[in-house]
């Protein structure tokens, strides 16, 4: 009559390791059977356990140790891969990096171009002024920032400074009255406007 038991207890009993039984199941050396998703192993009731001990010493041993050698080449074959991968992200990382240099050196020198752009650029002249020019043809530099849509009041305060600074450099359509600054009527200010917008 045969019974089931555990693997567990059929390697106990025979004196071999649970990957041993396994691995007898797999080859069908060992009857098997599946009791709600359990294996169970199958034996004769007749048949002692203790006389398999010989027959599947040699033979468990030879299953664990391609069990064994199969686990390492395994192991082997994943390292190789994570070193790969590996590889492949650090290789990623440094173009990565160097991307980002390249983009941040360009910013760099587009925005030292665009402040040396604003500060030596030959102040324009104004074909229209003349020496005969009155007050009547200036604005306060407010008024002048209202018309050009100048409202953020940081970009105003720039606008009022770089104003001085192109009316000292001979700029005419700039006139400075007891530190108060005006603009010439009807000039033309989007070179001006451009280069200040550039550096903000």
């Amino acid at each position: 009559m045969a019974r089931l038991i555990k693997p567990s207890e059929y390697a106990k009993e025979c004196g071999i390791s649970r990957q041993a039984v396994y691995a007898k199941i797999k080859k069908g050396l060992l009857k098997s059977k599946k009791v709600d998703g359990k294996i169970f192993v199958e034996i004769d009731d007749s048949t002692p356990l203790k006389r398999d001990v010989n027959s599947f010493t040699k033979e468990s041993n030879k299953d664990l140790l391609a069990a064994k050698d199969e686990t390492i080449a395994i192991l082997k074959e994943t390292i190789n891969d994570l070193k790969k991968t590996n590889n492949l992200i650090v290789g990623t990382l440094k173009s990565e990096v160097e991307l980002l240099k390249a983009a941040f050196n360009e910013m760099q020198r587009i925005y030292r171009t665009q402040i040396e752009h604003l500060k030596i650029k030959e102040p324009k002249q104004i074909e229209n002024f003349t020496a005969t020019s009155t007050e009547n043809d200036f604005i306060e530099i407010k008024e002048l920032a209202k018309e050009l849509g100048i409202e953020d009041k940081k970009l105003f305060k720039r606008f009022k400074k770089a104003a001085k600074t192109m009316q000292k450099q001979g700029d005419f359509r700039f006139v400075i009255i007891e530190d108060e600054v005006y603009a010439l009527k009807d000039a033309d200010y989007s070179d001006f406007i451009e280069a200040l917008r550039a550096i903000s």
